[in-house]
């Protein structure tokens, strides 16, 4: 399996929603699945920024 990782947001208004279906499709149309979402944090940044949640889609496809 090949796999594709991606962050997607972490924060969704209704109006953000056909965009997320239709990152979805696009990886589809390239030959991925959707396997699996899940919610990472990521560090502040260097200046002692608060740290952040995201959502990371994985995604993955058969190795030709």
């Amino acid at each position: 399996m090949e796999y594709l990782i991606e962050p997607i947001g972490a924060q969704f208004a209704n109006k953000d929603l056909p965009l997320l279906a239709g990152r979805f499709t696009q990886r589809s149309a390239d030959g991925y699945r959707l396997h699996s979402v899940f919610q990472v944090s990521q560090p502040g940044g260097c200046l002692g920024g608060r740290p952040t949640s995201t959502y990371l889609a994985i995604y993955e496809r058969p190795i030709k």
